[in-house]
């Protein structure tokens, strides 16, 4: 239960619903996720130190294409002058951090820690920009305090050309209402972490852009974003059974943008029992913002199970469902309905998320992928319904990789929930070989969020996946929906469905009677069998026309 409750837990600390409301420059932290004890009704979920079963699909009918090596922004690109303050000097104290013993974060008073979430976002910020707000600049800083389950005290620092000017935490840049606070747990209280404001909706108007608070997690937004999928600077044993840790972001430099078109840059401190960790955020606000990352790890000791690049979401059920779920008003309840891969190989990939029985954990590739993300592919009101939710302005999180991470596996987690207000949903790159003590690792990455994917596929992509059972029979249908392809773009298709266990019947390509797109139909037949791994794609001459669709189907 250790792994389950650790993964949990840490969920509730980037919880995703309901979202805020962005039309505000304050904005404030949704419901958090319920932890283990908390999860309804006593029942408890099954934790497995070894991945459930589960196929790596062999994508190798597509051959890889050249070899693309991104290479990260300079300097110059940057706007950081390599002269002043930067990712070296932030490295270096993470290398003499990793040397020296760890120091836990300051403990919570008890008033604050016993806040509740409704009474923890009361306290509001007393000023529109705790950054620069003397001038006009082209975005805004907003500090949030400790207090609730956010224990960990950051230090903030705000970089103007060669100079660094500590931010000391003060109660009076917050209205603290009348919270039940002591004077003196209010003048201590410090930072918890940060939030990016800028025009990204409105012109003038500043809308919360990114936010880091609770141990290592960030989450960004586009332009019509509301809050949903976050991710983590690092992962360290997720779904083990040993029990999950979490790196914390300790201390953050913010520099000074010098024009309203330059990216903001972010450089981040991590620390944790067994890894510290330099990090440099390069933020550009937009339609789609984009957050290009460099960190380098130092071990403290020996580590296994790192997962790089993690993100983490909240999939409660939809459509493609076996089992319905069969008392909520609402079509579907979803930060992200599906992780999108673009596979070494140059094939792309369509898994859709589920809310299984059991903790299931899925190894879907064993090559790094030249990108991967977890998706919100339905943007209507009417998919989900849902008034305050705004399940349909979730964002998309894609990730692009460069350069080598070496050996590993993309890895995704899914944990049962009983309702939309867990995080369930974690995905990460997990590298064959652990981390030695006294080492160094570096990874950079480019982060796309927003309303629609960084990438777009050059095949056909899955716009509906509709499960059950076929009427009068036990039988196992599904339906997959490819919307918007061309009239003749499937003539003489070839129909590739195949199962890890059981048997396929009935496939059948037909056009949709709205003209505009095709639907694929099969039948399982499980034949005894408690879980099947689906994969089906069209192909013509041995090249894919679609994604290439995967569904793991379980009895439970």
């Amino acid at each position: 239960m250790e792994s389950l409750l650790a993964l949990t837990l840490v969920m509730a600390l980037a919880a995703c619903s309901p979202p805020e409301d962005t039309a505000s420059s304050h904005i404030v932290d949704p419901a958090p996720a319920m932890t283990a004890e908390e999860n309804m009704s006593g029942e408890t979920s099954k934790v497995i130190a070894e991945p459930a079963p589960s196929s790596i699909y062999n994508l190798e009918r597509v051959q890889p294409e050249p070899e693309t090596v991104l290479v990260p922004p300079s300097p110059e690109d940057t706007g950081v002058d390599p002269a002043g303050f930067g990712l070296p000097e932030v490295r270096e104290r993470a290398r003499r951090l990793a040397a020296a013993p760890y120091e836990p974060s300051p403990t919570l008073p008890d008033d604050a820690k016993s806040l509740n979430y409704d009474q923890y976002r009361r306290i509001l910020p007393a000023i529109d920009d705790m950054g620069w707000p003397q001038d006009a600049g082209p975005v805004r800083i907003l500090f949030d305090p400790r207090g609730y389950l956010f224990d960990h005290e950051v230090r903030i620092n705000l970089v103007d050309g060669d100079t660094v000017t500590p931010r000391a935490y003060s109660a009076s840049a917050f209205d603290f209402k009348e919270l039940p606070l002591s004077d003196e747990t209010k003048k201590t209280l410090g930072f918890a972490g940060l939030r990016l404001l800028a025009p990204i909706n409105q012109a003038g108007k500043f809308d919360e852009v990114l936010s880091f608070k609770g141990a290592s997690f960030f989450r960004a937004l586009g332009a019509g974003n509301v809050y949903g999928a976050s991710a983590r600077g690092l992962g360290i044993g997720t779904a083990s059974a040993e029990g999950e840790e979490f790196p914390a972001f300790r201390e953050f430099w913010i520099v000074r943008p010098r024009s309203p078109s330059q990216a903001v840059i972010i450089y981040a401190l991590m620390d944790s029992a067994s890894v510290t960790g330099a990090f440099a955020f390069n933020i550009s606000p937009g339609p789609r913002t984009q957050i290009e990352v460099e960190a380098t790890f130092y071990p403290r000791k020996d580590i296994q199970g790192v997962g790089l690049s993690p993100l983490t979401s909240m999939y409660y059920f939809s459509p493609h469902d076996v089992i319905k779920q069969g008392d909520d008003y609402r079509p579907a309840v979803h930060d992200s309905e599906g992780l999108a891969i673009h596979m070494a190989n140059g094939e792309w990939v369509w898994r859709p998320l589920q809310n299984p029985a059991d903790l299931e954990v899925s190894v879907l590739a064993s090559a790094q992928p030249k990108g991967f993300g977890l998706v919100q592919r339905h943007r209507q009101f009417d998919d989900y319904s849902d008034v305050e939710a705004e399940y349909d302005q979730r964002p998309d999180v894609w990730v692009e990789p460069y350069g080598d991470w070496g050996e590993g596996q993309l890895m995704l987690v899914e944990i049962p929930t009983v309702n939309e207000y867990n995080d369930n949903i974690a995905v990460f790159w997990r590298p064959r070989e652990g981390w030695r003590a006294g080492g160094a690792n570096t990874i950079s990455y480019t982060m796309s969020w927003g309303l629609k994917p960084g990438v777009m596929a050059e095949v056909v992509a899955v716009s509906e996946t509709r499960a059950g059972r076929k009427p009068g029979d036990k039988t196992q249908m599904f339906v997959l929906d490819y919307e918007g392809a061309p009239e003749k773009v499937f003539e003489n298709a070839e129909l590739e469905i195949t199962s890890s266990a059981g048997k396929i019947v009935n496939p059948v390509l037909r056009r949709h009677p709205s003209g505009d797109t095709y639907r694929l139909s099969f039948e399982l037949q499980p034949e005894g069998a408690s879980m099947a791994e689906l994969r089906a794609v069209l192909v013509r001459g041995g090249r894919p026309l679609t994604e290439t669709w995967l569904y793991r189907w379980s009895a439970k």
